[in-house]
């Protein structure tokens, strides 16, 4: 585990409960988990949970956010709306172990509808966690940081 990172996690309505058991999962394993939402099964929309995980990135209280919703796609929409935030659509490790490793980012975002079970979509979140950016597209990500400043 990554000592002393911070992990702000939310959801919609459609991904409630499969929240809950990853968050379960990755506290016992000892992670530090912030909940941030939905309240319960019948409240929440993606754009809210997004804004909140985005809004906790970009204060640098927390390192990484995780977002589910249905599909994860319309959350991964709404998390790179912000400044400062980038976000990933997984449904695997391996997809989630390169997007830390080669894009550097700092969301993870999936879709409770598309994940076979909790157990396989914390295993892939602590995947995620675990790998660390590899620098290797330095260059590439600089040129990313001109384009975004110039709008």
């Amino acid at each position: 585990m990554r000592l002393g990172i911070k992990v702000i996690m939310g959801c919609d309505i459609a991904a409630h409960d499969m929240k809950e058991e990853v968050i379960a999962i990755l506290r016992k394993k000892g992670y530090d988990v912030t909940d941030v939402g939905t309240s319960g099964p019948d409240h929440g929309d993606f754009s809210d949970a997004a804004e909140l995980v985005a809004n906790g990135i970009q204060s640098g209280e927390y390192q990484r956010g995780v977002l589910i919703c249905g599909t994860g796609i319309g959350m991964c929409i709404a998390a790179n709306k912000f400044h400062g935030v980038r976000a990933a659509l997984a449904y695997d490790v391996f997809p989630a172990a390169l997007a830390s490793a080669d894009n550097n980012t700092n969301v993870l975002c999936t879709g409770a509808w598309v994940m076979e079970s909790a157990e396989k979509c914390a295993k892939m979140i602590e995947t995620w966690l675990l790998v660390q950016y590899t620098g290797r597209d330095v260059e590439g990500m600089e040129r990313a940081s001109v384009i975004e400043n110039q709008y």
